[in-house]
């Protein structure tokens, strides 16, 4: 098989790209994806998230190795296993992230990848109804909606923020960044909004998308890339490029086993370097999440409830008959972004969850709830993740010091690879933290939303010192699911980055990164809209078209 550009890996970025690849007719695209078509159901359903989180049909399902300063646990890194990636499983949050994320890639020489130069292919991207305004975009295939699932705590979160001193917003993805208040999710009319949903519907002729192949080497002719090998030995050929969108964990997995990587590792696993780049698997950045839980017997205000065995049909019924009511919308609804000093650079982002997670109920603890939950719960959990009332608040370290790294467990490419993101190894983040904390423990003392529950729960009842704070989060802390920048882009003179400003692979011909891993940092909020920003601006540069023109509206909120 020969196609002009091989895609391997459909995930966020990879469908968005071949998307718009294709829109040229007279070059051929073709994606390489190990899952399958991302067609299910729960796919599709917004409150089904938690039938494809850690399904091992959906979910490569990778772990950390034990985390030193999380008690040496390993933390689950769930990663969507078909077409759309990980946007299959993600929580459909639509954050942009802050401009002086994307100026500072500017700054350190990545010409053409500032806020200005990325705003225009947000808005391409982007079609949101319910927003207008020189942010927004109205024709876009990645459809944007307010969040439907925001109820009584979630305006009462949001009445106490700004009680204790937090600036209320309308909306996080215009000149104003920092504050709190209502959502908007990648949902349209109650589904998903996957990046194979959005982009992959209408699929033209001169567009393959081949799935259910495990991709197992790129292959090279001397130091130029022309196609890829699957573990089964099917050899797919591309005319002229081959573009790796693996996410940031799989992208630096694929390259070392193609030989592309530290050399010393590589050839410590009997792989024969084909150009040594230290860079590849270094960097790891990911949001640690801590979640603060809060007692609660308001059943009818949680989410808890839908496990009930008759609400949970209810809300089955009324989704599939026209995709309202809660099933057509996301988890999170309120979010809060919070910064230390400056404004224009959150440390935190914060959202709140009326339901609490527990994988079992606590030794001595008895079930008190109706038969109809408890039925519920057999049937729709399986004993995973049992949901109670209550009031979650996850708080996520947006610039994080610590930084990890992805490696070669062996030369298998079945074999997932080693992940440490080395959560908390630097003091910063810690004192970051515990910060948060207290940013947060002071918005729910207050009347507006402790009227709604009973104080802390777990590891977090009785903290007050700030050792006390450390070891609970230490106990509790997991990942925010938003990992990057392991094959980040750098300039011609920083010895680590793997990729130049038109995200090609240094040393090779023929080869790019088009995902998350190319992120010269870590952004402030939720990945998606970022990826789907880089996979549009990269199909303008592999096609040869002028990019589109900056934009930079005026930005006075900080005055």
């Amino acid at each position: 098989m020969n196609y002009d550009y091989v895609i391997a890996g459909g995930g966020s970025a990879g469908c968005a790209l071949a998307a718009r690849l294709a829109e040229n007719p007279n070059i051929s695209v073709c994606i390489v994806e190990a899952g399958g078509k991302g067609r299910e159901l729960f796919i599709k359903m917004p409150a089904a998230n938690g039938f494809v989180f850690g399904n091992p049909k959906l979910d490569w399902g990778y772990s950390t190795i034990p985390q030193k300063s999380l008690n040496n646990r390993s933390i689950f890194l769930a990663r969507g296993k078909a077409l759309g990636g990980t946007s299959i499983v993600n929580g459909m949050m639509y954050i942009r992230g802050v401009p002086t994320d994307y100026d500072n890639w500017k700054q350190i020489g990545l010409s053409g990848w500032g806020y200005a130069d990325l705003l225009p292919y947000f808005k391409r991207a982007e079609t949101a109804k319910h927003r207008s305004g020189a942010y927004h975009g109205a024709t876009g295939p990645l459809k944007v909606e307010e969040s439907v699932n925001f109820g009584e705590i979630d305006k009462a979160f949001i009445e106490a923020a700004i009680s204790a001193g937090h600036k209320h917003l309308d909306d996080f993805n215009a000149c104003d960044r920092t504050g709190v208040g209502r959502s908007d999710s990648t949902i349209k009319r109650g589904v998903r909004q996957s990046s194979a949903i959005a982009y992959l519907q209408k699929k033209p002729n001169n567009l393959k998308v081949l799935t259910r192949r495990h991709i197992a080497k790129i292959l090279f002719d001397q130091k130029r890339a022309v196609g890829i090998e699957t573990t089964n030995g099917e050899i797919i050929k591309a005319n002229r490029e081959v573009i790796v969108c693996q996410g940031a964990f799989g992208t630096p997995h694929l390259l070392m086993l193609s030989g592309l990587g530290p050399a010393d590792h590589l050839i410590s696993h009997g792989i024969n370097p084909i150009v040594n780049l230290p860079g590849v698997g270094q960097n790891l950045a990911d949001h640690l999440d801590i979640p603060m839980q809060y007692a609660s017997d308001r059943m009818d205000l949680s989410h808890a409830q839908f496990q009930r065995l008759d609400k949970a049909a209810a809300l089955m019924g009324r989704w599939l008959v026209n995709g309202s009511g809660p099933g057509g919308g996301a988890l999170f609804s309120s979010i809060l972004f919070h910064s230390f000093d400056d404004p224009k650079q959150p440390e935190l982002q914060v959202f709140m969850t009326p339901m609490i997670f527990d994988e079992n109920f606590e030794d001595g603890q008895r079930e008190t709830s109706p038969l109809m939950q408890r039925i519920g719960r057999r049937l729709l959990v399986r004993g995973r993740a049992i949901a109670r009332p209550g009031i979650k608040i996850d708080i996520n370290l947006e610039r994080p010091k610590s930084l990890g790294t992805v490696r070669l467990s062996n030369s298998n490419p079945l074999t997932s690879p080693l992940i440490d993101p080395n959560y908390l190894s630097d003091q910063r983040d810690i004192d970051d933290m515990v910060k948060g904390v207290k940013v947060m423990s002071q918005i729910m003392e207050k009347p507006e939303i402790a009227q709604y529950h009973k104080g802390r729960l777990g590891p977090w009842t009785n903290v007050n010192s700030d050792a006390e704070i450390v070891e609970a989060i230490r106990a509790t802390a997991f990942t925010g699911h938003h990992p990057a920048c392991t094959a980040r882009m750098g300039v011609e003179s920083d010895s680590m980055a793997v990729l130049d400003d038109q995200l090609r692979v240094r040393g090779i011909e023929g080869l790019r990164v088009c995902d998350a891993s190319a992120m010269p940092s870590q952004i402030t909020g939720n990945l998606y809209a970022t990826v789907i920003a880089i996979a549009e601006k990269a199909a303008d540069m592999i096609l040869g078209k002028q990019p589109l023109k900056p934009e930079r509206p005026e930005e006075n909120a900080y005055v």
